[in-house]
């Protein structure tokens, strides 16, 4: 690895709250594997951490960096495009992929939700009714976003 060049990754999953840490053994972790039929949408979060190891110049030491980002879901009805692709990419993974990310936890109140604001946004003209899920090639940006606005 050279000084030069530090390797950065992302790796997102859907949280219920904001844990930084969910000890094994703690009383968190028994929640990690059951639906709550109350869990609010409020409490749904993407948590998206930010990885990078940089090795240092002088002692040739790597430096490994984490950061975790929450946005909360609520948020992504006013993300055009975001709420089809969201549902699209849950539905759509290998199901061991979603068990790995403990996604089932919040599938059942975040689905709805998405499909919900994904009407809502044809139905506003945000994103055309025959748009083909896929990532958009504006990545991270999508059509219009320089002119968006709900307010």
């Amino acid at each position: 690895m050279t000084c030069d060049k530090p390797i950065q990754r992302g790796s997102w999953g859907f949280e219920r709250g904001q844990p930084l840490h969910v000890p094994a053994h703690g009383p968190e972790w028994a929640l990690r594997n059951k639906q709550d039929p109350d869990l609010d949408l409020n409490d749904i979060y993407l948590r998206v951490d930010w990885q990078t190891l940089r090795r240092l110049p002088k002692s040739r030491a790597i430096v490994f960096n984490f950061k975790a980002l929450f946005t909360p879901v609520t948020h992504f009805r006013e993300e055009p495009f975001i709420p089809r692709l969201v549902a699209t990419v849950i539905r759509d993974s290998e199901r061991s992929f979603m068990v790995y990310k403990s996604s089932s936890i919040t599938e059942h109140k975040l689905l709805p939700a998405l499909d919900e604001w994904a009407k809502e946004q044809e139905e506003e003209g945000w994103v055309p009714r025959d748009w083909k899920v896929r990532t958009l090639d504006e990545n991270p940006f999508y059509p219009g976003w320089e002119s968006h606005h709900r307010y």
